[in-house]
């Protein structure tokens, strides 16, 4: 190939982006591969990626999906690089929507997960302790168990896979992208940074995450086959966390990953200025305390930031323009949010604790799903 062909740009630093780095350079030893992102540290601190942890599992009943992340899961499991920091703590899902037997027949399907298994109320209660006495179980189709499951270190992992990458021979670059650039035929060729640098490479790579709508539309406003349309928009959830004392942390210790999949959500956010949720429904994550003993609660439904696009004249949702995005300051209508859903999975067993802090967590996601 020639130098041009053999050269990649990856915009975007955090899991999608470091993950594609680090694979290219152990596919194509020779190329010449930029990891661009705005900040010099990585990952950047306002990535969806820069977190205490995440979930990792192929859970779903998605077939598709399920067999992706089945890929996924192996390297989490045996890689060297991954397995450091993943966490087996298995992961019980309170179904309200049916989709424990979905998952189970897909891993029937693909010869995989075994343990896989739905069980009781009663039977969630009695292998963790009571931790989850008090949970709303009324209206479940049961509880979706998979020891296989569990999360990862998501800050620690995406720093060290771009460490690894850059060992590999990547560049990594710092820089705010302001456009896209093109050349004579319309094909992108590269970018212009806010600070004037024009970067190019024989294949560009967006992996913008949420701000990929707003990069386009800045882009290529007059060129309608390159938005993002329905396929991507910027999505936000907020999340808080406990800092767990002593006690709190061995009483907490063996919990796994547990989500609550109440489908009895009326409604979200439309525009992030809105602060406001309806809903009867507890839809919630947690995810088992980290070393330090921060247990993280998720409220599991998103909400749109949404403004007129007066050049593309398109109304696109993006993160707030604030250089942190927004994501520290959490209207108090989301803090209850976060309440509401502890204690729909926990009960009483946390009720004198308020929340250590909270944040609004900026990503991507199908326009066209929600």
């Amino acid at each position: 190939m020639s130098d041009k062909q053999s050269s990649y740009l990856i915009i975007g630093g955090g899991v999608f982006g470091a993950s594609t780095a680090y694979h290219l350079s152990r596919a194509h030893p020779g190329a010449s591969i930029i990891l661009l992102d705005r900040t010099s540290s990585f990952p950047n601190p306002v990535a969806a990626s820069h977190d205490y942890n995440k979930i990792c599992r192929a859970d779903y009943s998605n077939l598709f999906y399920c067999r992706l992340a089945l890929e996924a899961l192996e390297a989490w499991y045996k890689d060297s690089l991954f397995k450091p920091f993943f966490h087996r703590t298995g992961m019980a899902v309170i179904d309200f929507v049916g989709h424990g037997p979905k998952i189970i027949e897909n891993y029937k399907t693909l010869g995989a997960h075994p343990s896989a298994m739905t069980v009781s109320p009663n039977e969630l209660r009695k292998r963790y302790d009571k931790l989850f006495e008090d949970a709303i179980y009324e209206g479940s189709k049961g509880i979706f168990i998979n020891p296989l499951s569990g999360w990862a270190d998501a800050t620690l992992a995406v720093r060290k896979v771009t460490e690894t990458a850059i060992s590999n021979g990547v560049q990594y670059i710092s820089g705010d992208v302001e456009t896209l650039t093109f050349d004579a035929n319309g094909d992108c060729s590269g970018v212009k940074t806010k600070d004037g640098r024009v970067l190019e490479a024989g294949k560009i790579i967006l992996s913008t995450g949420a701000g990929t709508a707003r990069l386009l539309a800045n882009s290529a406003p007059d060129r309608k086959e390159l938005q993002s349309g329905d396929r991507i928009t910027a999505a936000g959830v907020v999340t808080g966390c406990f800092l767990l004392n002593q006690v709190e942390r061995e009483r907490f210790k063996n919990i796994p990953v547990l989500v609550h999949e109440s489908s009895d959500v009326r409604g979200v956010f439309s525009q992030f200025s809105l602060q406001i949720f309806i809903t009867n429904g507890v839809s919630g994550e947690v995810i088992p305390a980290t070393s330090d003993g921060f247990l993280k609660i998720c409220v599991d439904y998103s909400f749109k930031n949404t403004s007129l696009h007066a050049q593309s004249g398109q109304i696109i949702s993006a993160p707030p323009d604030d250089s942190d995005q927004g994501q520290h300051n959490v209207p108090q209508s989301l803090q209850d949010e976060c309440r509401r859903a502890a204690k729909g999975i926990f009960g009483k067993e946390l009720p004198d604790r308020d929340f250590h802090s909270f944040r609004i967590c900026w990503y991507e996601r199908p326009l066209k799903n929600g």
